[in-house]
């Protein structure tokens, strides 16, 4: 049976736990600003004092054995405590600096967030905000994986594990090019929407999944309501093909208000549908967030 020492030292710890997280003593090592050599000299150590080996090595890669991945875990755990209470501390004083994990979908990641966190930081300029921007599904499994503390998306899950507070309304609005046919008429009725390309984002985005809710009041499942020729994974994207004359959308207002100001696209209302949906904040109920994370909460509420 292996011998295991009675305590860890918990800075070897944390080297081990950045090697594990980017499979790479080279990565780690530029990321702790140490020498390759001391690094591998840490995780040595670390086995040692475990009774085991942490690493499976082999050339040009390698990954955790079943203690490595224990090890990890419990390592990711301590390293999140020690980041809360450094920035619990912090508080106290009336200071906060740090990181600050948030996910978002791309309407509030790319439109609404970054003004947000511009304003957070010159209230808190020792934080750093690390925006992780994707479809609303994978905001939910990176919040549920622990790859960031906060979340923002525009739907509202079932999942009982996290919590769904509404922080913003939104407006969608079905989108023409200039010069398209619709683009003169005063309405178009749901009907009309199959007769046209439609343009759509990917399966996981929240808008799509907005939109998918609103059109199934009607009788007909919703997605046979549209003539979908094209799923694209951004909004951008979106935009671009619609500018491009390929078609029609249903997008944010507020990701298009520039184009609709300049006239490069056109919003066409539709008779009888109203296009309202909400965008939700969501993080982890049984995880505590971090200060950081629960102060940028409560400055969104204020502002």
């Amino acid at each position: 049976m292996a011998k295991i020492k009675a305590d860890l030292d918990l800075h070897k710890l944390e080297i081990f736990y950045w090697v594990a997280e980017h499979k790479s003593f080279s990565q780690a090592a530029e990321l702790l600003s140490l020498r390759q050599p001391t690094i591998s000299a840490h995780v040595q150590e670390l086995e040692e004092a475990v009774g085991g080996k942490l690493l499976y090595r082999m050339p040009g890669k390698i990954s955790l054995t079943p203690l490595g991945l224990m090890l990890a875990e419990r390592a990711k755990n301590l390293l999140a405590f020690k980041r809360e209470t450094v920035a619990a501390v912090e508080q106290f004083h009336g200071t906060l600096s740090g990181e600050l994990w948030v996910g978002a979908s791309s309407i509030p990641g790319e439109y609404l967030l970054p003004q947000k966190l511009g304003e957070f930081i010159k209230k808190y300029p020792g934080v750093k905000p690390i925006l992780r921007i994707g479809d609303s599904a994978g905001v939910v499994t990176d919040l549920l994986d622990g790859k960031v503390e906060i979340g923002y998306v525009g739907f509202k899950g079932d999942d009982r594990r996290l919590k769904f507070e509404k922080i913003w309304d939104d407006e969608m609005v079905l989108a023409v090019p200039k010069g398209h046919p619709w683009s003169k008429r005063s309405h178009v009725s749901v009907d009309d929407l199959r007769s046209e390309k439609f343009i759509s984002r990917e399966h996981g985005s929240g808008t799509l999944d907005s939109i998918r809710q609103l059109l199934a009041k009607r009788k007909q499942p919703a997605m046979e309501l549209l003539n979908i020729t094209m799923e694209l994974g951004s909004t951008e994207a979106v935009k671009e093909a619609l500018i491009a004359g390929y078609g029609f959308s249903i997008l944010s207002r507020v990701s298009i208000r520039h184009e609709l100001a300049e006239g490069s696209i056109v919003e066409v209302p539709i008779r009888g549908l109203k296009l309202d949906r909400d965008f939700y904040q969501v993080f982890h109920r049984r995880r505590p967030l971090h200060p950081i994370a629960q102060t940028f909460r409560e400055f969104l509420r204020q502002v």
